[in-house]
């Protein structure tokens, strides 16, 4: 190849590659390449020539280390629950644990027996049937009560009370829902020798007395005890309610207790309440007589004091009680000298009286005994009214003899006919006023 040839070559390629040749130099004569020119400046680059063709892959390069742990996934839905295995064999019984230690005693609840009209056991058809049930293994004792609980319905037949037996009814006074067409006596067995441990209880329970019968209510035997009343209307034509019992057994003055309860007479001979001997106390309770049409004065409401020689006390306080008829107070069988044997006491109570002016009656009639303030009355605010009355004449009338005392402050007075003239106190009564304090 000549040079020539060789210089065209380079030239190409130089153009191909962007180099622009120098300018050449002059050739010498004798053929010999002349110094080199100048470099020329660099041309512009070429066009990328096509991809080769994809070589062979390389060895596999050495294993690199393991990366970090990744994030927990959400756990999969549960499987479907598999069939229950077979029982397995019992295990042989274990050795009996120790016993335990005792509790403490529970609440003391009464024994109940249960009265229905046609009982049938385990109820019973009558009130004392159930009374008869609850001590049929020894009368009750404080620590040992019972209760007999009367449904609503009509009782024939007495009853006999017994010491820790309460017999307690749904009647409501005036609501006759529940009755005894009999008559009750209440003889308790003294326990402890004392009034406070030998007592009964009835309430909620009307009493109709029948002819022939002693009393309502017969309070009688000569053990100190208590008979509690509560919501008891007792309709009589002998006393309601009879009180003779001489406690000359045991500790303390024989009691009955009433509250909102009704005594009525339906019969002129005889006092709603008659008292021998003994203590009553009424809170708000009613003591009727009413007379017939026809009658032109009261009868009797209330006899106090003892028909045979004794020393006992006989004493009747009423507060908020109503009253109809007139009351007889008679000390002069007492043998006692101790004042206020014999007392009556009214405080905030109303009394009502049918009078004949021509006839008249007192709302209190009292006889002594040979000794002053024995016998003594009281009458605290408390209102008098009579259908007819004649001017100036005494409420209270002593009968001669030892002096009664009559205490008294802010009482009432007034009649139909329009008088509200009256003395207090009259004959063997003297009137002790009392004073403000």
């Amino acid at each position: 190849m000549t040079n020539d040839e060789l210089e065209a070559i380079v030239f190409l390629v130089c153009t191909r590659l962007g180099f622009q040749s120098g300018v050449s130099g002059p050739r010498g004569r004798e053929g010999r390449q002349g110094p080199a020119g100048l470099p020329g400046t660099q041309g512009l680059p070429g066009l990328r020539g096509p991809p080769g063709e994809k070589g062979d892959c390389g060895e596999a390069g050495l294993r690199g280390q393991s990366g970090q742990q990744g994030f927990t996934g959400e756990p999969g839905a549960s499987g479907e629950k598999g069939d229950s295995g077979a029982n397995g064999v019992p295990g042989l019984p274990g050795a009996p644990g120790a016993p335990g230690l005792p509790g403490p005693p529970g609440p003391l609840w009464p024994d109940v027996f249960v009265v229905t009209p046609g009982g049938s056991a385990p109820l019973y058809a009558s009130v004392q049937a159930a009374i008869d049930a609850a001590v049929a293994l020894g009368e009750r004792t404080e620590s040992d009560p019972a209760l007999v609980l009367v449904l609503p319905g009509d009782y024939t037949g007495d009853v006999v009370l017994k010491k820790h037996v309460a017999v307690l009814g749904f009647d409501r006074l005036g609501h006759f829902s529940t009755i005894v067409r009999g008559q009750v006596t209440c003889n308790l067995t003294l326990e402890g020798g004392v009034r406070e441990k030998t007592y009964a209880t009835w309430s909620g329970i009307s009493i109709f007395v029948p002819a022939g019968k002693t009393a309502g209510i017969h309070f009688t035997g000569s053990s100190s005890q208590k008979l509690i009343l509560f919501d008891v209307a007792i309709e009589s034509p002998v006393p309601a309610l009879l009180a003779d019992n001489t406690f000359t057994s045991g500790t303390g003055t024989s009691q009955v207790l009433l509250t909102d309860c009704r005594l009525r007479s339906t019969s002129l001979a005889a006092p709603a309440l008659r008292m021998l001997s003994g203590s009553v106390e009424a809170s708000r309770c009613d003591l009727w007589n009413r007379p017939p049409v026809g009658i032109v004065t009261s009868p009797a409401v209330i006899q106090i004091g003892p028909s045979a020689l004794q020393p006992q006390p006989c004493a009747l306080t009423m507060t908020d009680c109503n009253l109809e008829g007139n009351v007889q107070v008679d000390g002069s069988k007492s043998t006692s000298v101790v004042p206020g044997t014999i007392t009556l006491s009214m405080l905030r109570c109303t009394q009502f009286i049918l009078n004949s002016t021509a006839v008249p009656i007192r709302f209190v009639l009292a006889t002594g005994n040979a000794t002053a303030n024995v016998t003594a009355l009281s009458a605290l605010l408390s209102v008098f009214r009579a259908t007819a009355w004649t001017a100036g004449t005494a409420m209270f009338w002593g009968n001669p003899g030892a002096a009664i005392p009559v205490v008294n402050r802010l009482n009432t007075f007034g009649a139909d006919t329009g008088i509200t003239a009256a003395n207090l106190t009259g004959g063997a009564a003297i009137n002790v006023a009392l004073g403000p304090v």
